[in-house]
C-alpha cells in the first residue's frame, strides 16, 4: 500500500514538473534578424542573430486608428500614432521579450470624434511583452501598464476618459522583412472620468515595425 502511494506521489509529482515546463516553454521568445530555423517552423534564431538588450523597437501606425465606443462624442479616429521602445533582455528558451516604453514615446496625432477634435495624451507608455506562436514567425503582444488620456469637446463640456491595458493581449506581430503589428477589436479598461465615457471601448489599429529591420519572432536561440 506504501508503494502504491509512493507512486502517486511521484506521480503528481512528475505532472507538475511537465506543467511547468509547458508553461516554461510557452514563454520562450527571442526576437531575431533572421527566420527562425528547426522544427516547429520559427524555433531556433540562427547564432549571431538575436536581438538583445537596449536594442530600439519603433513602430509608425498604418491607417487609422479607431477606438470604438458606441457614444459619438467619446469614440475617436487617429491618423497618426507611433511608438517607441527599448529591449529589457534578449529572451531564452525559458524567457520573453519585454520592451519598455516611456509616456512620451506612445503618440496619437490628428485625433477627432464626429463633434470636433480630440486630445490624446500618454501619461504612461508601459511595458510591452511578446511571446512566441510556435510554428510561426510571429508572436503575441501584451501591453502591461500603459494609460492614455482623451480630452473631447461636446455639446455637453469638455469629456475627460482615462484608458489602461493591464496584463492584456493587445494583438499579432507578424514577422518579416518590415513587420507588423496588428490590433484588432481589442478591449480596452476604462477609468470613468465622465458619465458620457464608454464602459466597453474597443482598440483597432496596425503598425508597421520600421525598426529594427528585418524583425522575427523565434522560440530561443
Amino acid at each position: 500500500m506504501k508503494y502504491v502511494k509512493m507512486l502517486g506521489l511521484a506521480a503528481v509529482v512528475a505532472a507538475a514538473l511537465m506543467a511547468f515546463a509547458g508553461s516554461s516553454t510557452a514563454s520562450a521568445t527571442v526576437l531575431c534578424s533572421e527566420p527562425g530555423t528547426g522544427s516547429p517552423t520559427g524555433t531556433t534564431c540562427p547564432a549571431g542573430k538575436a536581438y538583445g538588450a537596449g536594442v530600439e523597437i519603433h513602430a509608425v501606425s498604418e491607417g487609422n486608428l479607431v477606438l470604438t465606443t458606441g457614444s459619438e462624442f467619446t469614440g475617436f479616429t487617429c491618423r497618426k500614432s507611433t511608438m517607441k521602445g527599448f529591449t529589457n533582455n534578449e529572451g531564452s528558451a525559458t524567457e520573453t521579450v519585454t520592451a519598455s516604453i516611456e509616456g512620451k514615446n506612445l503618440t496619437w496625432e490628428e485625433c477627432s470624434t464626429p463633434n470636433g477634435a480630440c486630445t490624446l495624451t500618454s501619461v504612461k507608455g508601459g511595458e510591452l511583452e511578446i511571446h512566441w506562436i510556435e510554428g510561426s514567425h510571429n508572436g503575441t503582444l501584451t501591453s502591461i501598464g500603459a494609460e492614455i488620456t482623451e480630452s473631447c469637446a461636446s455639446i455637453f463640456g469638455k469629456i475627460h476618459c482615462i484608458f489602461v491595458f493591464a496584463d492584456e493581449d493587445i494583438g499579432t506581430v507578424t514577422g518579416g522583412n518590415s513587420a507588423t503589428i496588428d490590433i484588432e477589436s481589442t478591449p480596452v479598461n476604462l477609468i470613468a472620468t465622465s458619465g458620457l465615457c464608454s464602459k466597453e471601448p474597443k482598440l483597432d489599429a496596425k503598425y508597421e515595425i520600421t525598426t529594427p529591420k528585418p524583425f522575427y519572432v523565434t522560440g530561443h536561440t
